[in-house]
């Protein structure tokens, strides 16, 4: 069930992208490459992902403190909305 409009339209795909930090200042790195299945309400477009542990350490690693704290507030978004799906 999608957390967002609690629809069950929903449907999983394979994907590859690439993670770049932003600024200026990180051009010069390189991007952290992710394979990760999505699952996408096809009602909404609310879209789920899991980062496999690999990528997850590389960019964990490169992060800013500054950037990690914007994933916490997202990472609050997800918990809210898998907290409501519960309660349905």
């Amino acid at each position: 069930m999608c957390p967002s409009c609690r629809s069950n339209n929903q449907a999983e795909f394979a994907s590859e992208m690439v993670v770049h930090l932003s600024g200026r200042e990180n051009l010069d790195k390189p991007g952290v490459w992710v394979f990760s299945k999505l699952s996408i309400c096809l009602d909404c477009g609310f879209l789920r992902s899991k980062v496999p542990a690999s990528a997850l350490a590389q960019l964990a690693a490169s992060a800013p403190i500054g950037q990690r704290l914007v994933g916490e507030q997202a990472a609050e978004d997800v918990l809210s909305a898998e907290r409501i799906r519960r309660e349905a």
